[in-house]
């Protein structure tokens, strides 16, 4: 056999050899051997497990992206790829299922601060505000104010938030420019006078404003509003100052004055308590005097009753002799008065009488 005994080298198959060698000696090709056909059992196999790989895949993809995620800080509104349109449910934080073609839009549901100060103070903040706020009084002088405040969105309201106002950080920077305008409206409903000594009312006041136009046409609620400082010509609140000095020198002399005033009026009030008080001493003793001085008198007027009854009865006695009565009178009283200072004197006609008798 030829094509048995032929080495050629390469990559020219034994069959190759043999075909060749046949069409040399006059021959013709020979037919090619059949090949077997492809199985169908096979291949519908095959595409089977493809088409179920497939859909496996696209399911995952699905289920993947079809949950959204809300954060705690968040608020979530469904919005579809396809329809343009938004959900009016408000998500709170929390994950979803709100399939591969929609995406939430995320609002703020914590507190948000704007600030309106020296640009160096508000590093902390993720939005930060306007330098300090530049107004004029009632009386046309520049003022400058520092303030800050928070709001926070309405959680039914953050739907017509969006539909009104936009996305975030649109609907901020309208909060900061409608807070500049109401601000420094309300700044030039006052003078410099009232901004120096009525600060507090005047934060009130802003406050309020502030809290229902936010409430009202922002869908949101203010909080911790804080007036910090308000800066006016150095000139005026020099002179301010100089007033305000005056003023409380005012005060204080009016303090003293009064204090004075009351002293005095204490002293008074003392001295008219002191002087009642005498008095009602004075009449007191007045009126013992007059008591003992009455009961003497009554009782020296019975012991002279007494007396004269006694004397009458002695009278009597004596057989009515005013002159024996006399004579007992005159001896009882030198009975009863003291010896060492009793003096008795006699007549000469008395002791010539007596010795001659």
């Amino acid at each position: 056999d030829i094509a048995d005994s032929l080495t050629v080298p390469g990559s020219i198959s034994a069959e190759g050899l043999c075909s060749a060698a046949a069409m040399r000696l006059g021959g013709q090709e020979p037919a090619p051997a059949a090949r077997p056909g492809p199985d169908a059992s096979d291949f519908m196999s095959n595409n089977r497990l493809g088409a179920a790989i497939s859909f496996g895949l696209a399911l995952a993809i699905v289920l993947i992206y079809g949950f959204g995620n809300v954060e705690v800080t968040e608020y979530g509104l469904n919005y579809s790829l396809v329809t343009r349109k938004v959900d009016h449910n408000t998500y709170p934080s929390g994950r979803y299922w709100i399939g591969p073609l929609n995406h939430f839009l995320k609002f703020p549901s914590i507190l948000t601060t704007i600030q309106f100060s020296d640009l160096s103070m508000q590093t902390d903040l993720i939005e930060r505000g306007d330098d300090t706020l530049k107004s004029r009084t009632r009386d046309g002088l520049d003022v400058s104010i520092e303030l800050s405040f928070q709001y926070q969105i309405i959680a039914d309201k953050v739907h017509e938030l969006y539909t009104n106002l936009g996305p975030y950080p649109d609907f901020h920077k309208l909060f900061v420019r409608l807070a500049i305008d109401r601000l420094t409206e309300a700044a030039t409903a006052y003078s410099a006078t009232e901004f120096f000594t009525s600060r507090t009312i005047i934060g009130k006041s802003m406050e309020k404003q502030l809290k229902k136009d936010f409430n009202d046409r922002l869908f949101s609620n203010v909080y911790s509003f804080q007036l910090r400082t308000v800066s006016l010509p150095n000139e005026f609140e020099s002179a301010i100052q100089e007033t305000e000095v005056m003023r409380q020198d005012l005060q204080v002399a009016d303090a003293e004055q009064n204090a004075t005033r009351v002293s005095l009026e204490t002293q008074l009030i003392q001295a008219q308590k002191r002087t009642k008080v005498r008095a009602n001493k004075g009449e007191a003793e007045a009126a013992a005097v007059l008591l003992a001085n009455k009961a003497d008198i009554e009782q020296y007027v019975a012991m002279q009753h007494k007396s004269a009854d006694s004397y009458g009865n002695v009278l009597q006695e004596l057989g009515s002799s005013e002159g024996s009565m006399l004579e007992y009178m005159q001896a009882r009283i030198l009975r009863d008065h003291p010896a060492d200072k009793t003096v008795v004197g006699m007549s000469m006609r008395t002791l010539t009488t007596n010795v001659g008798g």
